[in-house]
């Protein structure tokens, strides 16, 4: 049973779970929210850029470029738009759950990870996962992919094709590495989908110095808020973790390792779904939100001036 005390400021999160001790959360510094992209999209979920520095999104069931003037540039069809990666020296890896998936049909395997060229060129890279959600593109080219309709997150390399990674957090969404590659954070979305209730839990899983989970339980870090569903994830240089707080509210809120403070940086952006720091052009203190569907608000891309920069 967690109790919430407010003084100060502070809100003083308490439990039994021996895994989490407690979390201090806050209002930090109002960070500037500004509307990016408003049209085309009734829904956006994944954000990237390319190593290129260019900007792509997952909306309307479709992968699109977005130009440094918010003009956008559709490249590909998908089945569903879920989470996006930069791969390689030009490509994207677009996640996409496929003609099922288990909120609205049953389990499945029919789920596939996209291998995409910028100029549209579509390949089926990764297969037999249920429903995809976020990628995560580790140092050696290998993958982690989490799957949030189950409590599994996979790894993949093309010699040695998919793996059981992790069962560690239930309905896993957005995942980062910290900049030692010791910690696997996890966004846990929902507490279950049928019926579907949200969750608003970050979880820390140590990782071995090959890359591997430890033995050991996962560690509870942070919460979001009892209306928020932890959907994407975002890592910046000093290695604090930035998290989308999917719901009404619309939120980022930055989880500090070091300090183990919590802190709401920005609000308003209902469906806050995917981050990323921006590149070149687009600013590399410039955090890119995008928002799926709620209430009719969803679609748009926001972007937030920040302290700092991507990793």
């Amino acid at each position: 049973m967690l109790r919430a005390c407010l003084a100060f400021g502070l809100i003083l999160w308490t439990g039994t779970n021996t895994a989490f001790a407690q979390v201090r959360a806050g209002v930090g510094d109002p960070m500037p929210v500004e509307l990016f992209v408003d049209e085309p999209f009734n829904g956006t979920e994944g954000i990237t850029f390319n190593n290129e520095g260019r900007l792509f999104v997952s909306g309307n069931r479709a992968v699109w470029e977005i130009m440094p003037d918010g003009s956008t540039r559709k490249l590909a069809d998908l089945d569903s738009n879920l989470g996006l990666a930069a791969f390689g020296e030009r490509d994207l890896l677009a996640a996409d759950f496929g003609p099922t998936n288990a909120f609205r049909q049953h389990r499945n395997s029919d789920g596939v990870v996209w291998r995409i060229t910028p100029e549209g060129e579509k390949t089926a890279f990764v297969t037999g996962i249920g429903d995809p959600n976020a990628i995560l593109v580790r140092d050696d080219g290998s993958l982690l992919i989490s799957d949030d309709a189950t409590n599994e997150i996979f790894s993949f390399d093309e010699e040695n094709g998919l793996r059981l990674f992790t069962t560690a957090v239930n309905h896993p969404n957005g995942i980062a590495l910290s900049h030692d590659r010791r910690t696997l954070y996890v966004a846990q979305i929902f507490k279950s989908i049928r019926p579907v209730i949200r969750d608003d839990s970050l979880w820390a899983i140590s990782l071995t110095a090959d890359g591997t989970p430890e033995n050991k339980a996962p560690r509870l870090v942070a919460k979001t808020g009892p209306m928020a569903a932890n959907d994407g994830l975002a890592i910046d240089r000093e290695g604090r973790i930035y998290i989308a707080a999917n719901g009404p509210a619309g939120e980022v809120w930055r989880y500090d390792p070091e300090t183990e403070f919590v802190s709401l940086i920005a609000g308003n952006m209902p469906g806050a779904a995917s981050l990323a720091f921006g590149r070149g052009a687009f600013g590399e203190d410039m955090l890119y939100v995008t928002t799926t569907f709620s209430g009719g608000a969803g679609g748009k891309v926001y972007r937030i001036k920040t302290d700092t920069a991507e990793k």
